[in-house]
């Protein structure tokens, strides 16, 4: 029976695939439903980034891929969508499904003997074939994920073996989908000791004093990480956001060097893993304790540990049947507590590489704060009249829907909820750290894809501690309306795929040509991008376009890689006199002043005065009570910047040099302090 959530739910989101590709013109609603579950595909933990490449030949069929180049697997995903919004009217047989499986298999097998050679060169998936054809040595798992917008009849991912590549079957349909959408709920790991470890592992317990924690110590063997990672993949680790980097780091390297010249030394060398887990279930005898059962099983620190097991074992056929691991399990009792310690046990526990949990990150300052500020603060009305509308910060997937069931409970209540918070002004965390890494000029780090480029961004974000959230909600709305208004650009263009890396290349490029003066305000008073603007960025994604794909490199690759955007920095284009009627120019908006500094004079400046200098500043202007608080404490910030040999953001380099320049003319003179 389907529940009547699903029916809600196939409803709004085939109503989301028509109105997108009406809004964009010309788009097949397959394209969009692709895209849309790639999306959250993404967020699950499925794959890192989807790459569109539709193609269908002599039975072969497949929508997007993923390749990951540190693990050497790839994923394939193919699509059936049927366009039924009555899921009871879309029900797929399991004849059908295996078909689909089929279809992504043949062109993997196919693609592995040069199917490339019979693909024309224009088509996306030509680069997937070629792709899959150079590294047919390397790969170790193809996943084929079926994404659909009917229903399928429950089945388990199954797994075979073709040609040395394990290869992973999985189904997404639209009940799956709706559950994820809707409740932000993954998969729940639940690991049986006895299933890995041949029995209970032995364990000792320590409970804290307050009962907000137990901690479990034990040692595991190696074989039972490897196994456990076997079945689960990246999924156990760190809250499902991919942590494991490459071997060329000097961390793994080390790991994978002990495995294969040390294994009874690797106890010793490793620092272990660290697990949090929701319950535990443990046995206890004469001989101590031992762990029976655990519940939603994390590791939050030592992914690279267990994929490095894992990928040795593999791939070098090593013998870790001597390694053993040291365990640190903790369970938290009470649920307000996860969100507030997890993400401090991955930090201080960690001595490797750095782990940003994406998930849980966006429960930490300043996101609710942001998200509050998304539900207070109304949108202008574009129209000069008294609509109002919002936009909807959802840090949390599914809660949107939860806010709208608890706000909205008739059909008029819920009316006037989307008329409010019209669904196309919602945005998560992954496109708001994808708008604003773009803007920071970082469309390389923004290629990496979502999970990647947002714990990138939000290391920046939590150390803007000085900003101010509303100023900075308007400016996230701007650049928001800025990338959708570019998106349906690239969409007419008819480009052949990379619509997502021509989007950011594009956009970076305009920003640091106009030195970021383009008025966010400006975009956000008028809820729209000005024309001037908008008619510069078609030629510039042109150039873009044909700028990343001439490359000997895989295409995708190649844009996450700085040397692409260095490239396209150094590119000739003339901007057009008409675009600075968009820039900021201060108070009523004066004409384009190009003697204003660029913002790398504006570093400089402040580099130069030394770290010493702003600390002098900021205890000069603190004695007066000159300026704001908020000044002085920037002037103390960037004195620490420098101490510490951090280069300065332009961010906080601005108002610095502001506020340098206001003390000289109230009477500071550093040249005699």
């Amino acid at each position: 029976m389907i529940a009547e959530d699903v029916f809600e739910f196939s409803r709004d989101f085939h109503e989301e695939i028509r109105a997108e590709a009406n809004a964009i013109g010309e788009v097949m609603r397959e394209t969009v439903f692709v895209e849309k579950m790639g999306s959250i595909l993404e967020d699950y933990g499925e794959i890192e980034s989807l790459v569109p490449c539709p193609y269908k030949g002599r039975g072969m069929k497949v929508d997007g891929y993923h390749y990951d180049d540190e693990l050497k697997d790839i994923t394939l995903v193919i699509s059936h969508f049927m366009d039924e919004d009555d899921p009871a009217k879309a029900r797929i047989p399991n004849d059908e499904v295996n078909s689909l499986f089929r279809s992504a298999t043949n062109f993997l097998t196919r693609s592995l003997k040069g199917l490339q050679n019979r693909i024309d060169i224009s088509n996306e998936a030509h680069e997937l074939a070629s792709l899959i054809n150079e590294c047919r040595g390397d790969i170790r798992t193809a996943k084929i994920v079926v994404i659909t917008d009917g229903i399928t009849q429950k089945r388990p991912a199954d797994i075979d073996v073709i040609d040395d590549i394990e290869i992973i079957r999985t189904v997404w349909d639209i009940e799956r989908t709706c559950h994820f959408y809707r409740t932000g709920e993954r998969e729940k790991i639940t690991i049986e000791f006895a299933e890995y470890c041949g029995g209970p592992l032995p364990c000792v317990v320590r409970k804290n004093e307050t009962d907000r924690y137990s901690t479990y110590l034990g040692f595991i063997p190696g074989s039972a990480l490897a196994d456990m990672y076997a079945k689960w993949g990246i999924k156990m680790l760190d809250m499902n956001v991919r942590v494991f980097l490459s071997s060329r780091g000097n961390v793994n390297r080390g790991i994978r060097e002990t495995i294969l010249k040390e294994p009874d030394m690797f106890c010793a060398y490793n620092n272990g893993i660290t697990v949090f887990a929701r319950s535990v279930e443990v046995t206890s005898s004469e001989a101590g304790f031992g762990l029976v059962r655990a519940e939603d099983f994390q590791i939050v620190n030592g992914g690279q540990t267990t994929a490095s097991l894992y990928h040795t074992r593999k791939k070098d056929r090593a013998d870790i049947g001597n390694i053993y691991v040291q365990m640190k399990l903790t369970v938290i009792h009470k649920t307000e507590d996860v969100p507030i310690l997890v993400p401090k046990i991955s930090e201080y526990s960690n001595t490797q590489n750095k782990v940003q949990l994406a998930d849980l990150a966006a429960n930490q300052a300043p996101h609710p704060e942001i998200q509050t500020i998304s539900n207070n603060i109304p949108a202008p009305d574009p129209t000069g009249g008294s609509r109002q509308t919002y936009w909807f910060y959802e840090r949390a997937r599914g809660s949107y829907e939860e806010f709208r069931n608890l706000t909205a409970r008739t059909p008029a209540q819920k009316r006037q909820f989307d008329a409010l918070r019209p669904k196309h002004q919602k945005f998560d965390k992954i496109k708001f750290g994808k708008v604003w890494n773009t803007y920071l000029r970082l469309p390389h780090m923004v290629s990496l894809g979502g999970q990647k480029n947002f714990g990138r961004f939000n290391e920046w974000l939590r150390e803007q501690k000085e900003e101010d959230w509303v100023s900075f909600f308007k400016k996230t709305v701007a650049l928001l309306i800025l990338w959708n208004s570019v998106e349906k650009i690239i969409r007419r263009q008819s480009f052949q795929g990379y619509h997502h890396n021509i989007v950011a290349y594009s956009l970076a490029w305009l920003f640091h040509l106009t030195d970021l003066r383009i008025d966010l305000e400006k975009i956000w008073q008028k809820q729209a991008v000005s024309d001037k603007i908008l008619d510069i960025l078609e030629p510039m994604s042109q150039i873009v376009n044909d700028y990343i794909r001439d490359t000997q490199q895989n295409v995708t690759e190649y844009c996450k890689r700085e040397e692409c955007w260095n490239g396209l920095k150094v590119r000739d284009f003339t901007l057009p006199p008409s675009i600075r009627d968009e820039y900021i120019a201060g108070g009523g908006r004066p004409a384009y002043d190009p003697s204003i500094p660029s913002e790398k004079e504006v570093i400089e400046f402040c580099k130069n005065k030394g770290s010493k200098g702003w600390f002098e500043l900021s205890k000069w202007l603190k004695e007066r009570n000159f300026l704001t608080p908020k000044a002085r404490s920037q002037c103390f910030n960037m004195g620490k910047f420098l101490q510490k040999g951090k280069e300065p953001s332009v961010a906080l380099s601005i108002p610095c040099k502001k506020a340098w320049e206001e003390a000289e003319i109230r009477g500071w003179d550093h040249s005699h302090e």
